[in-house]
């Protein structure tokens, strides 16, 4: 049953070097380039991260912040991208004037008695803040625990109230939901402008990891301190979650990582449609390549 995440992560890492070897040939722009391969890197970094706290538990709360840490800078990078999908910051702006937002994307529907949101350098701020908020509050918190585990003061698994357990998975919880909702928000002011990009089946791939990422481990934690997961010797419940999650990130990682081979796997208008008029940008269409 332990050999099916490590066949997946090794299929992982070879679909990872066949995309690098794509976009060499295919992605012109260097920049744009990077921005990718930081991106597809995501998958097998996770896949491998939750494959050696698979088979070496103990070194479960490491990998984590390992994965948390790349997992931050994919983050700022997939923003970045967008942006060079735009050709820069200020283009980026002068597609965007004018344009309004509603508040209440689905399924954040709660956020319906707010205004209008107006595409500005200040909005487009704290739009970018509240997803990158997520990087380092993520970052710190598994900073702080890593320490605490190094020094036997940490017990994965204990929600009791005076375990930081608790209130961490509170934390990340909120912050997953307010970097969700930036995410949202930033997908719809810039949808319209970037035809034939597959913006939403990028976006896709980034949120789907933000909330598995951002919520599965917390809710795993606090179903195996309420002995929901049965205690099956030579395993604690506590170890069981751990397992449960890691095998889980393996297998969703190379699920999604599969999707997101299909979805970057394109060809983009040229640099120079982006740089030309919005409108003309939008009739150039992505093609699929072999």
């Amino acid at each position: 049953l332990f050999l099916i995440p490590a066949g997946l992560a090794v299929v992982l890492l070879g679909v990872f070097l066949e995309e690098v070897g794509f976009l060499l040939r295919h992605i012109s722009s260097s920049r744009r380039r990077r921005f990718y391969l930081w991106i597809l890197g995501l998958y097998p970094v996770l896949a491998l991260t939750s494959l050696i706290a698979l088979y070496v538990p103990r070194s479960s709360s490491l990998c984590n912040f390992v994965a948390a840490l790349y997992h931050s800078v994919t983050l700022f990078k997939f923003m970045g991208l967008i942006t060079d999908f735009f050709g820069g910051k200020a283009r980026m702006m002068a597609a965007l004037a004018g344009q309004q937002v509603s508040p209440d994307p689905f399924p954040c529907c709660c956020c319906c008695c707010l205004p209008m949101v107006a595409i500005s350098r200040s909005s487009r701020a704290w739009m970018m803040a509240a997803v990158l908020q997520l990087s380092v509050v993520r970052t710190i918190l598994f900073f702080v625990l890593l320490v605490l585990w190094a020094d036997e003061k940490y017990d994965y698994g204990d929600v009791d109230s005076v375990n930081p357990n608790l209130y961490v998975n509170a934390i990340v919880g909120a912050s997953t939901f307010v970097s969700f909702y930036g995410y949202l928000l930033f997908y719809k002011a810039t949808k319209s402008s970037l035809h034939g990009y597959g913006l939403r089946a990028k976006f896709i791939c980034i949120i789907l990891v933000l909330v598995l990422c951002g919520l599965q481990s917390g809710i795993l934690e606090t179903m195996g301190a309420l002995e929901v997961i049965p205690c099956i010797p030579p395993l604690s419940v506590v170890t069981r979650a751990q397992l449960i999650y890691h095998y889980c990130v393996v297998v969703e990682m190379f699920c999604i990582g599969l999707y997101a081979r299909h979805t970057f796997r394109k060809v983009e208008p040229p640099l120079e449609a982006a740089e030309g008029p919005p409108r003309m940008c939008r009739a150039d269409k992505a093609v699929q390549t072999d």
